[in-house]
């Protein structure tokens, strides 16, 4: 993390910015969070952020403790007195210092910048392996700081030699990782699920990007057998872009390596961000 830390209107040394061990966040897990990248001291696609911070906060019923243009102007005066060009911000707005240990009240909110560091060249030329979990998340359009799931099955994850989880519903569609969307190719057209996900920021980009790159989109529910047997497979976000996935569960996508559509948009990808 960066040392200059925002929390509840201050710009603190990160050691001192603390919260009292009452808040809701400590007690019950309960608040939101986003995440975004910022390169070149520009917050990347930071309008489509805050939308979706807002409308967490309004899911859950959590008030928000200052308006849209503070919030945006927070994020600049971040990135301004940590000094670095380049990495990325996290905000989290958590459910307050509740007297009875269960009931919300004023949010505290936080913003933290951290440096960045990506996927290496090699993974992004490998795939991921994919391993798939039978888990439903709570609330999925809200991006909640409760990833107890994702973070529990990480002994799982690296017995089975997988770098994600991809989660499956009871009708046995899969909807998206724990930090992640994903996609799959067949017959060229780019398929991507839509509901009961997290629509994320990196995936309404991609998607379009692609129309850009004149692919075909289509956004509907993909099954545990159409994914095994796309052509490719992509799994995205702030952090990855769009990375291949060549196994899911050991079995190969496609040849095993990232194909052709995928290629073309990671190629693509940082000429779209920069100019977004």
């Amino acid at each position: 993390m960066y040392p200059t830390v925002y929390l509840n209107g201050q710009y603190l040394p990160k050691e001192k910015a603390t919260l009292n061990v009452a808040d809701l966040s400590i007690l019950r897990g309960f608040g939101i969070f986003d995440y975004f990248r910022y390169a070149d001291g520009n917050p990347r696609f930071i309008e489509d952020h805050l939308d979706r911070f807002f409308s967490s906060a309004k899911l859950l019923d959590l008030e928000m403790p200052v308006s849209r243009e503070e919030l945006r102007t927070t994020v600049h005066e971040l990135i301004k007195r940590n000094g670095e060009e380049e990495g990325g911000i996290r905000f989290v707005l958590t459910g307050g210092y509740s007297p009875d240990g269960y009931t919300p009240t004023t949010p505290n909110l936080v913003a933290m910048a951290y440096p960045f560091k990506g996927p290496s060249a090699e993974q992004y030329e490998r795939g991921m392996a994919i391993h798939l979990h039978h888990y439903e998340r709570q609330l999925p359009k809200v991006k909640s700081i409760d990833y107890l799931e994702g973070i529990r099955i990480q002994p799982l994850l690296k017995a089975k030699g997988a770098d994600y989880a991809l989660y499956v519903d009871r009708e046995y569609n899969v909807r998206e990782s724990d930090r992640s969307n994903f996609m799959i190719v067949r017959e060229g057209i780019l398929i991507t699920p839509v509901e009961s996900i997290l629509h994320g920021i990196t995936r309404l980009h991609l998607l379009r990007l692609a129309r850009q790159l004149g692919i075909s989109v289509d956004e509907r529910a993909v099954s545990v057998n159409e994914l095994k047997q796309a052509d490719e497979a992509i799994i995205c976000s702030s952090i990855k872009g769009a990375m291949a996935i060549t196994t899911v569960d050991e079995v190969l996508i496609g040849n095993g390596k990232p194909g052709p559509v995928t290629r073309r948009i990671m190629e693509a990808w940082d000429g779209y961000c920069a100019s977004n």
